[in-house]
């Protein structure tokens, strides 16, 4: 069946990076080099996406769009959207996918996750780990990893001042940093930057500054003024760091993620330091692109060997991060989803 029209009801508003990159902006191209249209819903109170969101539901209750898929994003409330969403889904079933990226399941009630995996006619996640906890549930699920947006903001040099940078939310990766990378940090008598794009709250860009203020080689930048949706912007600053770091503890909610982070550095030409975990290891090779780090004594001894390589070598680091962008950008989404829309041959009117 050739797709002509997607709705997708997301789990959160433009603000969350899932909703972006696997809903707006693949739809947008979608529609762009395709011609498939698409209604993009997401959860709100307010008049404005109440009417959205009734108008959409009741189009498709009675006049569904004939070779049309719908796609429910990481639905895991109880809520009136999901209880909502959940009647639409019991009363039109067919070319119904659920979408997720994250092992929501271990954060909140499995409960509405299992619903619609269940009940949908295929699961599309974000990492094998997730698409192994969703073949208990539908046998036909699948990998559709998580992209990048297309942009040209590539580093070009090594800074100065050799920066080591993060990108991400903070509050959902404290333990990570202040267990793996934080330490090492704290170990180097050298001097360097360390940039941490995503630390929201105030209380915790103070306990960011007040971990590193005795160490006087170390200076911490952490902006403010960060436009998440601009995204050029966003890999603007990525591309100023000489090594990203994706450090992740060891548990089955990382294990679940979709290297995201990682996707980011080596889009922007920047070598990357992660931990060896999940998806991670299918999108970087140690030595190649990067390296990987167990431990706070692993992120500090290679953070060194990246400070002190050759510019010839490090050069080539660069180089090669961006050998597997296209195992991970938006093209490659966009058919991978058309190809699992085009395994259904029911039409609908």
């Amino acid at each position: 069946m050739s797709i002509k029209h997607i709705y997708c009801f997301a789990f959160y508003d433009m603000s969350a990076p899932s909703v972006r990159y696997r809903l707006k902006y693949p739809l947008e191209r979608l529609r762009k080099e395709y011609g498939i249209s698409y209604d993009l819903i997401h959860p709100g109170y307010d008049a404005k996406n109440l009417w959205h969101f009734i108008r959409i539901f009741c189009l498709i209750l009675l006049f569904r769009k004939r070779n049309s898929a719908i796609i429910f994003q990481k639905i895991y409330t109880k809520g009136i959207y999901a209880t909502a969403l959940k009647i639409l889904l019991f009363f039109r079933p067919a070319n119904t996918f659920y979408d997720i990226d994250d092992a929501e399941y271990i954060r909140h009630s499995p409960d509405t996750v299992q619903y619609f995996m269940k009940r949908c006619e295929g699961c599309l996640t974000g990492s094998e780990t997730l698409r192994q906890y969703a073949l208990q549930f539908n046998p036909n699920s699948v990998v559709l990893t998580s992209p990048v947006i297309k942009h040209n903001e590539i580093k070009t040099a090594r800074n100065q001042l050799f920066t080591i940078g993060w990108v991400g939310f903070y509050s959902g990766h404290r333990a990570n940093l202040q267990e793996l990378l934080f330490p090492a940090i704290l170990a180097l008598n050298v001097p360097v930057k360390l940039v941490l794009l995503g630390v929201r709250k105030a209380e915790h860009r103070e306990e960011v500054r007040d971990y590193f203020r005795k160490k006087k080689c170390v200076k911490v930048e952490i902006p403010e003024d960060i436009n998440w949706l601009d995204e050029v912007s966003i890999y603007r600053r990525i591309k100023t760091f000489d090594i990203g770091v994706s450090p992740l503890l060891d548990n089955e909610f990382n294990r679940a993620k979709s290297a995201f982070k990682l996707k980011q550095y080596l889009s922007s030409g920047v070598p990357t330091l992660s931990s060896p975990i999940g998806e991670n290891l299918r999108f970087m090779t140690d030595g190649v692109e990067g390296y990987f780090c167990d431990s706070p004594e692993a992120f500090q001894k290679v953070i060194m060997t990246l400070k002190e390589m050759n510019e010839p070598k490090y050069r080539q680091l660069c180089f090669n991060t961006r050998s597997k962008l296209h195992t991970f950008d938006i093209q490659k989404y966009c058919i991978d989803l058309l190809r699992n829309f085009q395994k259904k041959h029911e039409k609908y009117t």
